[in-house]
């Protein structure tokens, strides 16, 4: 057996020191500089008032300026895209969605970042769920009435959507699966588009935003089928939910959730989940995101990842099934 002197060997032990402390190190320093909050949309909608309201908290709780920087673009692949080639060094992070991170790659979109190698999960921040609804005309005034309609006139009925691939027009194609239906798609180029279509009576049903959809509802303007959460939202709790109406599991859900860089050192990953989840635990916080129709809802990084996983596997199979092909 080889013999080392004594200097070697503490040198060794030293080096060995040196590395044990080197990542808790990292931790305590960061954040050195202002950190930067890429958010995917324009200013003014949820994404952007969340990252807004809890990018304020996190910033009292690193004691640096958090910075949101809105880059719009692709869907919000774009933002993606910056966050998954920064330095991995907690300065710059993503508020994430649903759209690039799952159905971007899981539809066949051409991206500049690997969702599964380029970022890692910190925390989700919230949910907000969609309404169905429906122009008065439709003869369906819940969703029970509305499978029983659309199995007598296959195809006949048509919806709106966003988009195709949009977060509305999967919840469609989802429920058509669940229910053994068939209608017939109508895109629009957003939200903002397709509601007027709505009301005006050229489509008949969609999936759409919650909060914006409610005046029409209780003006008579729109039908609400109901809303596509698990539980009633806090917001329109007399509107039942899709899944208590005979297709019981039914959700889809608008997650809002916090990445970093993939090589990003653990401890700088703990630290901003446990900053984001005193955040999004704060009254005001849950108060003002509520206001948009978003659900406060921390996590794990495992649990945010989780989700993940979970939405890219449904969401392959109602794209597969329906036939949806990239634009």
């Amino acid at each position: 057996m080889a013999m080392f002197p004594k200097t070697f060997c503490g040198l060794i032990a030293a080096a060995a020191a040196v590395s044990a402390t080197l990542i808790p190190a990292q931790s305590q320093a960061y954040p050195t500089r202002p950190v930067r909050f890429v958010v995917g949309f324009l200013p003014g909608g949820p994404s952007d008032t969340i990252a807004r309201v809890v990018g304020g908290k996190l910033s009292e709780g690193l004691g640096q300026q958090v910075v949101v920087d809105n880059r719009a673009g692709a869907g919000g692949n774009v933002s993606a895209e910056i966050v998954a080639a920064a330095q991995p060094d907690g300065h710059s992070i993503l508020l994430g969605t649903g759209g690039p991170l799952v159905i971007a790659p899981v539809i066949g979109q051409k991206l500049g970042f690997d969702p599964d190698k380029d970022l890692a999960a910190v925390s989700k921040l919230g949910d907000s769920m969609s309404i169905l609804s429906a122009n008065p005309t439709l003869a369906a005034s819940n969703v029970r009435e509305l499978i029983a309609l659309a199995k007598a006139k296959p195809g006949e009925i048509n919806y709106a959507s966003s988009g195709i691939g949009t977060a509305n027009h999967l919840a469609a194609e989802l429920l058509s699966s669940m229910a053994a239906i068939r209608m017939t798609h109508v895109p629009f180029r957003g939200s903002g588009a397709a509601l007027p279509a709505l009301i005006s009576g050229e489509v008949k049903l969609g999936f759409g935003p919650l909060l914006p959809a409610i005046p029409h509802v209780k003006a008579g303007r729109l039908k609400a089928l109901g809303v596509s959460g698990l539980k009633r939202s806090s917001g329109a709790p007399d509107i039942p939910t899709i899944a208590e109406q005979g297709l019981p599991g039914f959700e889809v859900n608008s997650w809002y959730g916090v990445f970093v860089p993939t090589a990003t050192p653990a401890p700088i990953v703990a630290r901003l989940n446990k900053e984001l989840v005193r955040a999004v635990s704060l009254p005001d916080v849950r108060e003002r995101l509520g206001r948009d129709g978003v659900e406060a809802a921390s996590s794990t990084p495992a649990q945010l990842l989780a989700v993940v996983q979970a939405e890219k596997k449904l969401w392959s199979k109602v794209i597969k099934e329906a036939g949806i092909k990239v634009q």
